[in-house]
């Protein structure tokens, strides 16, 4: 009888602790970063850059949830991060327009849980 119970309990600890182990996950940061460089390949630190996603028909507008501003710092870079808009199991985030004060430069494709780069130059 006691051993019975004593491989009961094991049993159900063992159950316990590789429950807790597997509900360790711990999300990455979904990112975007876009460096902006002039004709000569040099930072351009205070331009504003949009990233955002326009749907096909103007109708529809634009989904304000992927919609974010920011400004370079001094060495061109302008970090976004998408964590909240990500949805673990999610195949894929989004593939957003790039604006730099006002022009539409370039796209970038945001995955899930990785820092995702683009440089675009202005011209």
């Amino acid at each position: 009888m006691k051993t019975v119970l004593r491989n009961s309990i094991l049993f159900i600890g063992f159950i316990l602790l590789m429950t807790a182990l597997s509900s360790c996950y711990k999300e990455k940061e979904t990112t975007a970063v876009v460096t902006v460089l002039d004709a000569a390949n040099a930072p351009v630190p205070g331009a504003e850059v949009k990233l955002y996603y326009k749907y096909g028909s103007d109708s529809l507008g634009t989904d304000l949830r992927l919609d974010k501003t920011e400004t370079t710092d001094a060495s061109g870079k302008v970090n976004f991060n998408y964590t909240e808009e990500f949805k673990s199991g999610q195949a894929g985030l989004a593939v957003l327009d790039i604006e730099v004060d006002g022009a539409i430069l370039g796209i970038i494709k945001i995955e899930e849980e990785q820092q995702n780069e683009e440089t675009v130059n202005l011209q």
